[in-house]
Parts: C-alpha cells; sequence; structure tokens
C-alpha cells in the first residue's frame, strides 16, 4: 500500500512540477512585458496599453498555481524551535498535526474562493482599465491553486502517517 501510495505522491508531485514550471514561465512573461513597457515608454512615449492589468492578472496565476509545488518541495517556511527537542514519536505527530491543519485550512479557502469565482461568473465581474476581461478566469485559478495547496497538505499527512508507522523511509528533512 505504501509503494502505491508513494508512486502516486511522485506522480502528483510531477503534474506540481509542470504547474511550477507554467508559473516560471509566466514569472519571464511578466518580466518582458514590464521591460518592453519601460523601454516603449522611455523612447517613444507610448507604454503598452493594458500592461497593469495583464501583471495583475498573470501575478495571481504564478503565486496560485505554484503554491502546491512550493508545498511538496518543502519550500514554505517551518519554524521547528520548540518542536525539534521533542522526542522522534512526538515531533511525527505534531507535524501530521499541522499538516491536517493546513489541509483543512485550505479546503475551507478553496470552499470560499470556489463560491467567490461562481459569483463572480454569475455577475460578469470585469477588470476595468485600459483593457477590461473577465475576472472570474482568475478567481477559479485561486480555487484550483488553493485546492491543491489542500491536497498537497492530506497527501503530506498521508505520507507522514507512512512515515510514522515505518512502511516508509523517511525522506529529507521531514521530522
Amino acid at each position: 500500500m505504501a509503494e502505491r501510495f508513494e508512486r502516486f505522491y511522485r506522480g502528483y508531485g510531477r503534474f506540481l512540477a509542470l504547474l511550477g514550471a507554467f508559473s516560471g514561465l509566466i514569472t519571464f512573461a511578466i518580466m518582458w512585458l514590464i521591460v518592453a513597457n519601460a523601454l516603449m515608454r522611455k523612447s517613444f512615449n507610448q507604454p503598452i496599453q493594458g500592461t497593469y492589468e495583464i501583471t495583475e492578472s498573470a501575478l495571481v496565476l504564478l503565486v496560485f498555481l505554484s503554491l502546491a509545488y512550493t508545498q511538496f518541495q518543502r519550500g514554505h517556511i517551518r519554524v521547528t524551535l520548540l518542536s525539534r527537542h521533542l522526542p522522534m514519536r512526538h515531533q511525527h505527530r505534531l507535524y501530521m498535526a499541522v499538516l491536517t491543519i493546513g489541509c483543512l485550512f485550505f479546503a475551507w479557502c478553496a470552499y470560499a474562493s470556489f463560491g467567490d469565482a461562481v459569483q463572480s461568473y454569475k455577475l460578469g465581474e470585469q477588470e476595468w482599465g485600459l483593457l477590461r476581461f473577465p475576472l472570474w478566469p482568475m478567481k477559479i485559478s485561486i480555487f484550483v491553486g488553493v485546492l491543491l495547496l489542500s491536497l498537497q497538505f492530506l497527501l503530506d499527512a498521508i505520507r507522514q502517517a507512512f512515515v510514522s508507522a515505518g512502511q516508509l523511509a523517511a525522506v529529507g528533512d521531514e521530522p
């Protein structure tokens, strides 16, 4: 059972890596758009229309589509000042509890953001500026991002349970 779960976990991680690479491409595109906008403004006094709106929306994709991959890579900030002094058994249990709380919190965030995205779609909410476009796709990306993060926390908690039970070798920096 643990080996099948580990294969699924690693496959899910590859999917998250693709989303992380996509977020990296978005970062690159934002960078080029801002540079091009600055050059056009300085050289020809003709900034690229809609740069602000495009960048604003792209940042939503960039941040939320990379959250779960960052968790998969253990890239989020962890404070172990007190927990590292506990016996290993208690560290595992505490870590599982924290992962479960993270899963529940981000599941709640996903629920709330889905409702917000549906309402945005129903209302036809739009970005107002030089470019007008619907906001619901960006709000759906927030939902997808926090849902994937919640799932990652859940998978990490299950994986930690396997580590605690000794069915899986402890990996990396896990307690």
